[in-house]
């Protein structure tokens, strides 16, 4: 990536005093050293898993979800929606005490 961006440096006029802006790489950057292809796809797996992608691209993939992990999925939405109800109607009642002084 350095080495095409050495050789691009003379395709564009530089920016301010014989500069070249570079954009920062965005995403995930994995350095293969001395060759070793497979080190840096374990360490580009790992670092995927940490960061959340994995799950973004598994959720965007059509793929076929048994019926049982349909149940499963629906049932963690369901929780999820009845805490956040709960948490908004305390959130609401202790307004409500706040704005009446109580």
């Amino acid at each position: 990536m350095q080495a095409l961006a050495r050789a691009a440096r003379g395709l564009w006029p530089a920016a301010g005093r014989g500069q070249v802006q570079l954009q920062p790489a965005r995403g995930i950057v994995v350095q293969v050293r001395d060759g070793n292809l497979e080190r840096a796809l374990q360490v580009m797996e790992r670092k995927m898993r940490s960061s959340g992608i994995e799950r973004l691209i598994k959720r965007r993939t059509e793929h076929h979800v048994k019926n049982s992990e349909k149940r499963v999925l629906a049932r963690k939405a369901l929780m999820a929606r009845v805490r956040s109800q709960e948490l908004g109607k305390s959130l609401r009642d202790i307004l409500i005490k706040k704005i009446r002084g109580q």
